[in-house]
């Protein structure tokens, strides 16, 4: 599907725009930028990107423009002077793009927000673009790191380090995830959470009948961390409904919670939510393109983890 104009997709935002703009709930003036949102989105489910499969020119630009934009939102590198992490699996090589917004103040405690930005590439001659897997996510992810960035510079940073990851390798049985964790340059210690965005974009599995909703995954081994997603819920604008059990199944909740990134964390120990909108009709199929994201609903879901992420801070 190529990129449309972004006039054309801005026109859908005219009404929810007014309904929000003076509703965020989050610190300071500055803003979640939704227009930003829909570029980042639709850009990396473009057919120019040829699906972003994990070591392919497709992906190398994805990784590239995601750079660019930690670098232009003044992120600074996690590994010194760059933000990428590169590594092998199966003789293809991928590449992390993790850039972090230091605290208020010095601080050796982080929170993890990551997103994997690859997909499968080119199947029987057919792109799948991956706009809901995960373009959504890494346009959530971009958003916040952009937000954050510009908190911090009016001087409300919050008061530990956000890393923001953007991962290569999910679908190469999470290795991008894997690497990151097996060569992290802090104590694993100091990671208070990963919050993992994947397929987050549609509204096309809602648990019931409310369209405005988020899956959560995590609370189980995690429950303390229920209280302050509902905290952040009631805060956000447009408060979005949340379902903790995967669709009412304990067993499918459980297997699901082991196929995204942040079971990485997960199995090191340290506390990880992973926020979807589910699997659908589309998924790893070539009709997941853009045009069937819910961008109103999406930027409600982004303003969710923004104050969740500022309320988890605020903890510390």
């Amino acid at each position: 599907m190529k990129r449309p104009s972004v006039p054309a997709l801005l026109a859908c935002f005219l009404l929810f725009t007014r309904i929000i703009a003076n509703g965020q709930d989050l610190s300071g003036s500055a803003q979640i930028d939704s227009s930003f949102l829909v570029d980042m989105v639709t850009y990396l489910s473009d057919d120019s990107l040829t699906g972003r499969g994990m070591g392919t020119t497709g992906s190398l630009l994805a990784g590239t423009m995601i750079a660019r934009q930690f670098e232009k939102q003044n992120l600074i590198p996690f590994y010194h002077r760059t933000f990428t992490q590169s590594f092998v699996k199966d003789t293809i090589t991928g590449r992390n793009i993790i850039g972090v917004v230091r605290a208020r103040y010095y601080s050796e405690k982080y929170i993890v927000i990551s997103a994997h930005y690859d997909h499968l590439g080119i199947l029987d001659g057919k792109i799948y673009n991956g706009a809901d897997d995960n373009a959504s996510g890494v346009g959530v992810l971009l958003t916040l790191s952009g937000y954050f960035s510009a908190l911090r510079a009016e001087g409300k940073g919050v008061p530990v380090n956000i890393i923001f990851a953007a991962f290569d390798g999910k679908e190469h049985n999470m290795s991008g995830s894997e690497t990151f964790i097996k060569n992290l340059p802090i104590s694993k210690r100091d990671i208070i959470c990963n919050i993992n965005l994947d397929q987050i974009g549609s509204t096309l599995a809602p648990p019931a009948k409310d369209t405005n909703y988020v899956l959560v995954l995590g609370t189980k081994s995690n429950p303390g961390y229920k209280k302050i997603i509902e905290a952040a819920r009631v805060k956000t604008a447009s408060p979005v409904s949340i379902n903790y059990d995967y669709y009412g199944s304990a067993t499918f909740a459980e297997i699901f919670y082991k196929t995204s990134d942040h079971y990485s964390f997960a199995k090191a120990g340290i506390p990880a939510l992973l926020f979807t909108s589910g699997i659908h009709m589309h998924t790893y199929k070539p009709t997941d393109d853009y045009y069937f994201i819910n961008f109103p609903i999406l930027y409600n879901r982004t303003l969710l983890i923004g104050n969740l992420i500022e309320i988890i801070a605020s903890l510390r």
